[in-house]
C-alpha cells in the first residue's frame, strides 16, 4: 500500500519520522522500479535526492540488499536491509558503497545519564543499549559483505548530509 505523499512528493510525517516516495529526476540511474523508492525519514529522502542529482553517482538504489547477522539479542539469525547502493565514478574508479543512514549520536555507545535513576531512565538507557548492540552486529555483517563483494560500507550521518545545506536538506 502506497504511503501518503504531499503533491511535490515530499517527505511526510507518519508517526515518528517523515515517510513517502521519492521521485526522482534522473530515474535511468535508479536500479529498480523508480515509481516505489521508499524513503523512510527525512533524512534518507535528502540522500535519495543527493543520488539522484549527482552527476558522479552513475547508479544508485534503496534498501537493495539483505545481508544476514546474528543478533547478539536472541543469538538468531535475521535479515539486514541496507538503506542505500550507490556507484560513483571517482576520476577513473568506479567504487561501489553500500550506505547506512544514521544520526552520529547513534553509532556511541549510550551512557546511563547522571543524577537520579528513575525508572524511565533505566527503560530508556536499556532501549538505546540494545538497538546499539543490535547496530554494532548489522555494521560488522555490512563490512564482511561489503568486503567480499569487493564494494565499501560507509555509514552517512548528518555531517555529511547537511554539510553544504542550510540545515533543512536545501542546498546553499
Amino acid at each position: 500500500m502506497r504511503q501518503q505523499t504531499n503533491k511535490h512528493n515530499g517527505p511526510q510525517r507518519r508517526g515518528r519520522y517523515r515517510q513517502g516516495y521519492y521521485i526522482p529526476t534522473n530515474p535511468t540511474k535508479y536500479i529498480g522500479d523508480p515509481s516505489k523508492i521508499i524513503f523512510r525519514s527525512s533524512w534518507e529522502y535528502y540522500f535519495c535526492k543527493y543520488c539522484d542529482e549527482t552527476p558522479e553517482i552513475l547508479t544508485w538504489s534503496s534498501e537493495p540488499i539483505a545481508i544476514p547477522y546474528i543478533s547478539p539479542l536472541d543469538n538468531k539469525e535475521h535479515s539486514y536491509f541496507v538503506d542505500f547502493y550507490m556507484k560513483l565514478q571517482k576520476g577513473e574508479e568506479q567504487i561501489e558503497y553500500l550506505v547506512e543512514i544514521k544520526p552520529s549520536k547513534s553509532l556511541k555507545q549510550p551512557m546511563m545519564k547522571e543524577g537520579l535513576t528513575t525508572i524511565k531512565r533505566l527503560k530508556e538507557y536499556n532501549e538505546n543499549a540494545k538497538t546499539w548492540v543490535v547496530n554494532r552486529a548489522k555494521f560488522r555483517a555490512a563490512e564482511e559483505f561489503a568486503r567480499i563483494t569487493n564494494k565499501k560500507f560507509i555509514i552517512v550521518t548528518e555531517e555529511f548530509l547537511f554539510k553544504r545545506s542550510n540545515g533543512n536538506g536545501k542546498s546553499r
